[in-house]
């Protein structure tokens, strides 16, 4: 039987909370060490969560024989060079959204993994909400018919308190972007996932609310086309009132699959009928969904039992290819070919 694995958790904002939560859930593994260059801030989670390790900088947490498994929940531009030190550490990493600001680094990051022969997994937890998993279905079973065209929306609310309390997100160099790649990187990558391969992008972007603040957008709006000619729709705002619930749609020749919140609406062949997934149990804010204990859980399955994990590098890495188009032709008005 494989010991227990022992995991380290890189940076201890809101979002290493939910990873805590979810690896002490996992009867293979435990939290063996929380570790953040503020590090009063890694010995106050260490106190809140009962975990004996805490270290002030990651390369000697990286040292440490024991450490089989990482966490990175680190700001935007760290997620690389970390990711790529801990594999050459023997690690296997879990790295928080989104993979890497831009394709050079996703591969770099893929190149390691081969390299050590670990897992390298991203946390793209929204893949495993329920309503999620039934719309793959649903998708893959053929039963909607050809694909025609889709659209999502995520409309939220950050204010400058937002930024100001950590002011590496609102800047290109430390986030990558803002609304898009930051708040609706999940909604984005659950529209390719489900659809289709992007063959072309045409965006624009722009900062509405806080322009005096804030270098990135807090507005996106998106027209992919697909391969075969399907139309796909993504806009984005954080200059709403409110966090309201995320809306997907997708059209096909048979009927039409509507996301809003966590209920699916379907319609299909002249029927229709409700999904209702809002009883998931949630570790962090209600719109994030239930994903992150599943999406831990398998990761560590997948981790024992020698099989890839499905948020792969290389699928995650399909979402960074297409943010990369997207904040290109948003600042040079192109229409990118990928």
């Amino acid at each position: 039987m494989n010991r227990i694995k022992n995991a380290a958790v890189i940076g201890s904002g809101f979002i290493s909370q939910n990873h805590i939560k979810a690896i002490r859930q996992v009867s293979s593994a435990e939290v063996y060490a929380i570790c953040d260059m503020e590090l009063k801030k890694a010995e106050q989670t260490a106190r809140e969560y009962g975990i004996d390790k805490v270290y002030g900088d990651y390369h000697e947490l990286l040292c440490d024989e024991a450490v089989d498994v990482v966490h990175i929940c680190t700001p935007h531009h760290l997620h690389c060079r970390m990711t790529v030190d801990s594999l050459n550490a023997g690690k296997h990493v879990l790295c928080e959204k989104p993979m890497a600001l831009n394709c050079a680094d996703a591969a770099c990051m893929t190149e390691a993994r081969d390299r050590a022969g670990k897992q390298l997994g991203v946390c793209f937890q929204n893949r495993y909400n329920k309503s999620s998993v039934y719309l793959k279905r649903m998708m893959e079973s053929g039963q909607m018919g050809k694909l025609l065209g889709a659209r999502g929306q995520v409309t939220w609310n950050r204010g400058p308190d937002y930024y100001t309390g950590s002011p590496w997100r609102g800047r290109w160099e430390t986030a990558g972007g803002g609304v898009l790649i930051n708040q609706a990187i999940h909604t984005f990558d659950l529209l390719q996932w489900l659809t289709c391969e992007i063959e072309t992008v045409e965006a624009s972007i722009s900062t509405k609310r806080l322009k005096n603040m804030i270098e990135v957008e807090d507005t996106a709006d998106i027209f992919m086309k697909g391969i075969s000619g399907e139309r796909i729709l993504f806009y984005a705002s954080n200059c709403y009132m409110d966090n309201a619930p995320v809306e997907l749609e997708i059209l096909c020749e048979q009927g039409r699959l509507k996301l809003v919140g966590n209920q699916v609406f379907t319609e299909l062949n002249g029927r229709t009928w409700q999904y209702d997934d809002s009883s998931g149990a949630v570790l962090g804010k209600d719109y994030w969904g239930s994903g992150h204990g599943y999406l831990i859980q398998d990761f560590y399955d997948c981790i024992e039992a020698g099989r890839a994990f499905p948020v792969s590098g290389e699928e995650a890495g399909v979402s960074v290819k297409l943010l990369e188009a997207v904040y290109t032709s948003g600042t040079s008005g192109q229409c990118i070919l990928l």
